[in-house]
């Protein structure tokens, strides 16, 4: 099945259903990276994200105790991976900059940084530490191998826990709230990151977006394009705030100086700051439209869209 709650099945079934199906997804891409480890490492994290925002959606009917207990274990497991997805992203910001920086930067100069770069996540997969423990001196590859083994591991246990999850208590009304409670963050982060623009605001703003995203796709059913059109929406708004969260991870690996590296990066950096601005100043002005209800309202509509749709998948079962 694909990520979305089926109109037909109880709720918790199909939360279950959707959780089985991205931590399935996580293993298969560990343990089976094919010639491209950093993409499926991409990829495997997207699926522990997906997880994550189909717990925040049912976050009540779960109770705290197995919500934190679920979401730390997803957290820790997603941790483990991110030091070489960290390194690999990068580069591609480089990469992405590459046009920018023509006639502002020489292209020798770009090409010394990105050779820097790259031998930085290599060996960042390379020496990957397992369970917290020191860097290896293994082969190049045999760590950030036995992280993905590791994890893989860790996704199958909670994967066998998942039957066992509090979820009997769920309905719709308890989806449809948690779809509002994250618009509402998000709303909420969204003023606090546009009145106060810090890297750390910007990413929290971010990780709400992502939410919205996820949880309009998994509600897609309800009103295929309205809510397909909206997940859209949340998800270019996220890849904006995302992109600039990479530049400024960008900036703050260059101001710490990278050995061996004799480059004047003052034009680059110049260049990174104009494409955050032109980011944000998109980000903010696709977010007034996908905001522009109040939490009550976008409730309210939510709430009478997923009614309508269950009720209509009820009569058409029972004809």
């Amino acid at each position: 099945m694909s990520y979305r709650l089926s109109l037909a099945d109880a709720p918790a079934a199909s939360i279950r259903a959707c959780a089985r199906e991205q931590l399935n997804g996580a293993v298969r891409e560990l343990e089976s990276p094919g010639d491209d480890p950093a993409k499926a490492i991409h990829q495997a994290r997207k699926h522990l994200k997906k997880t994550r925002a189909l717990l925040r959606l049912v976050r009540p009917a779960l109770g705290e105790r197995a919500y934190r207990a679920e979401n730390d274990a997803l957290r820790d497991a997603a941790a483990k991976l991110s030091a070489t997805r960290d390194a690999d992203v990068l580069v591609a910001t480089v990469d992405a900059l590459a046009a920018a920086a023509v006639g502002r930067l020489p292209a020798s100069d770009l090409d010394a940084l990105r050779a820097a770069l790259v031998a930085e996540a290599a060996a960042a997969r390379a020496h990957a530490p397992v369970d917290g423990a020191a860097p290896t001196d293994a082969p190049a590859g045999d760590g950030a191998t036995a992280v993905a083994a590791a994890v893989a591991q860790e996704l199958r246990d909670i994967h066998a826990r998942v039957d066992s999850w509090p979820l009997d208590d769920s309905d719709w009304e308890t989806v449809v709230a948690g779809i509002s409670r994250a618009y509402a963050r998000g709303r909420d982060a969204r003023a606090l990151a546009e009145a106060d623009p810090t890297v750390e605001h910007l990413h929290d703003w971010r990780k709400r977006v992502k939410d919205l995203w996820y949880h309009h796709r998994l509600l897609k059913p309800v009103w295929p394009a309205v809510f397909d059109a909206c997940a859209e929406e949340a998800h270019v708004l996220s890849e904006q705030l995302g992109d600039d969260h990479d530049l400024a991870v960008l900036r703050a690996r260059l101001e710490q100086g990278i050995d061996g590296l004799a480059v004047d990066l003052d034009p680059l950096l110049a260049v990174v700051e104009e494409r955050r601005g032109a980011l944000q100043a998109q980000a903010r002005q696709l977010a007034a439209r996908l905001y522009a209800e109040k939490p009550k309202a976008f409730e309210r509509r939510v709430t009478t869209c997923v009614e309508a749709a269950v009720a209509e998948t009820g009569a058409a079962a029972g004809a």
